[in-house]
C-alpha cells in the first residue's frame, strides 16, 4: 500500500464522529501551542536555582527550531511535494491548511527537535513534548495533510540537528553564555528598579 492509500484509508475514518475531528484537528493545529507555553514556562517559571540550565536548554530549543525551519525551506525549495488532500480530492481537509508543500512536516520537525533538547538536557516533561509530537504527527496523516514519511522526514530532520549542532560544544556553550547573561540582566534590572 502506497503513503496516499494509508492517508485516503485513516482520512476516510474522518466525518464520522465531529467530536473525534474536532479533537484531531485541534491536534493537528494547535498542539505547537503546548510547545510555547512550555518554553514560556522554561523561561520565567521554575525556581531561581535552576534559571540558567532552563534558559540554555529555551535558547537550545529555539535555536533548533530556527535551524530546521530553514532547511525546511530549502527543502521546500528544491521539492515542493504536493499535499494528500491536493493530490487525491476524496481525501477529507477539514483543517482547512494551505496547500503548500507537504515535506517535511514542520509541526513534527519542530517538536521533534524541541523534545530531543529537553531530553538531552534532563528537562521535565521533555518524554510528554515527545509523546505529544508523535500525536500531533499521526493527527497531520488523520487530517490527510501529510504523508507518513513527512512525518518521519521532519523526526530525521530535528535529530540529525539536534545531534550534529545543538549538541555540540560552541552551541551549548553559546546557548548558556546567553542564558547566564539574560539572568544577570534580570537581576540587575531588579536592583534598578528597588533603588528607583
Amino acid at each position: 500500500m502506497d503513503e496516499l492509500q494509508i492517508v485516503k484509508k485513516l482520512n476516510g475514518q474522518s466525518g464520522k464522529c465531529a467530536r473525534a475531528d474536532r479533537a484531531i484537528g485541534g491536534i493537528a493545529r494547535f498542539g505547537p501551542l503546548v510547545f510555547v507555553l512550555y518554553g514560556l514556562w522554561l523561561w520565567f517559571g521554575g525556581r531561581r536555582e535552576d534559571r540558567i540550565a532552563r534558559r540554555t536548554a529555551a535558547l537550545t530549543a529555539l535555536g533548533g527550531v530556527a535551524l530546521c525551519s530553514l532547511l525546511s525551506f530549502a527543502v521546500g525549495k528544491l521539492w515542493r511535494r504536493p499535499r494528500p488532500f491536493v493530490r487525491d480530492s476524496d481525501i477529507r481537509n477539514f483543517t482547512n491548511h494551505a496547500a503548500n508543500a507537504a515535506f517535511p512536516s514542520n509541526h513534527t520537525m519542530n517538536g521533534a527537535v524541541v523534545s530531543a533538547v529537553m531530553i538531552r538536557l534532563g528537562m521535565p516533561g521533555g518524554k510528554l513534548l515527545a509523546a505529544l509530537t508523535a500525536l500531533m504527527g499521526g493527527a497531520r496523516i488523520f487530517a490527510g495533510i501529510h504523508y507518513p514519511s513527512d512525518i518521519a522526514g521532519g523526526a530525521a530532520i530535528a535529530l540529525l540537528v539536534d545531534a550534529l549542532v545543538l549538541a555540540g560544544a560552541p552551541f551549548r556553550r553559546a546557548a548558556s553564555a546567553l542564558a547566564a547573561a539574560s539572568v544577570l540582566a534580570e537581576r540587575l534590572w531588579r536592583r534598578f528598579r528597588a533603588l528607583r
